[in-house]
């Protein structure tokens, strides 16, 4: 009996020290080169890490990837598996952070992809059918998601552009509820100039289908966009995690807090009429990560404002 107890308690010690692990900055650094092309073990490193060093670090992987030698769909496919790794990595309280280092240090031709898969994944309002979050308490976590693009983006270069693709990412995410979303954020542009261009040049083209990012990549001096069909199937970014819980944690809103407001609609299937969860395997359908913005007019693009703005 105390040699079972003996080892209970081993085995007990062994898991907190195990929790317990920290990484250093610097010997995370020294890992970026394997971490890049090994997502799984990118989310462990990042949950060694504090939460400062933790947005450091990703702003490091992220100049890394960008020096990388290969097309821009191939460079694309690692910022999106690093960055969805390191997502899944946050520590508590530190995801809002990290998702404005996302649109602070990726290039604006690889953020064309990144706002579209973390909106139909990570990021997805149904993603997680448990927790339903009410028009006010969605739009409150959009407005304090974007606060915090913003004031990283302060000194960046084309802030306006950056925050501009945070907001696409979090009205495609909102899945078309409430209405207008895309305006009140733009509103909240502290930018004047940004704000307008927003409003009239860059969020109604980029949400139309197919998305036009012409207007926001050309003002940034962007290269060429890469192309969504190519990047998915080069990308291991497949799995759906939903983390808008978190966001919702981080900007003070609980889900379920309210009665009051409209919940958010479940996708409907066009031509059986069922609510379908977003975890759907039909590539032509928008909840599908591997969704890309080329379809054919009669393929399935959503249901009717979808992209309202």
């Amino acid at each position: 009996m105390k040699k079972l107890l003996m080892v209970i308690t081993l085995a007990m010690a062994s898991v907190l020290v195990a929790q317990e692990k920290t990484m250093s900055l610097a010997d995370a650094r020294r890992k970026i080169g394997g971490l890049i092309d090994d997502p799984a073990q990118m989310t462990l490193v990042m949950q060694q890490l504090s939460s400062t060093n933790q947005v450091a670090f990703l702003a490091d992987v992220n100049a890394a990837i960008a020096k990388m030698p290969g097309s821009e769909d191939e460079r694309t496919a690692k910022f999106l598996d690093a960055n969805t790794a390191a997502l899944k990595g946050a520590k508590e309280g530190n995801l809002t952070a990290l998702v404005a280092e996302v649109f602070a240090t990726v290039p604006p031709s690889a953020l064309t992809v990144i706002n579209e898969q973390f909106a139909s994944g990570l990021f997805n309002r149904s993603a997680d059918p448990s927790k339903t979050y009410t028009d006010d308490q969605y739009t409150a976590i959009s407005k304090s998601v974007l606060d915090k693009v913003q004031d990283r983006n302060a000194s960046s270069d084309n802030a306006g552009v950056r925050d501009t693709f945070a907001i696409l990412m979090l009205v495609r995410a909102s899945n078309g509820s409430p209405e207008g979303l895309a305006n009140t954020l733009a509103d909240s542009l502290k930018d004047s100039e940004a704000q307008n261009l927003a409003k009239t040049e860059w969020i109604p083209p980029a949400l139309g289908s197919p998305a036009n990012y012409d207007p926001m990549l050309g003002v940034s001096g962007a290269g060429s966009e890469p192309s969504p069909d190519v990047v998915l199937q080069i990308s291991h970014a497949q799995a759906i995690d939903a983390l808008v819980g978190d966001l919702a944690t981080d900007s003070g809103v609980s889900a379920g807090d309210s009665l009051t407001g409209s919940l958010v609609p479940m996708y409907t299937d066009p031509v059986g009429g069922l609510s379908a969860r977003p975890r759907t395997t039909d590539p032509t359908l928008p909840y599908n990560p591997r969704y890309t913005r080329g379809q054919t007019p009669s393929e399935p693009i959503g249901y009717q404002g979808q992209y309202a703005y």
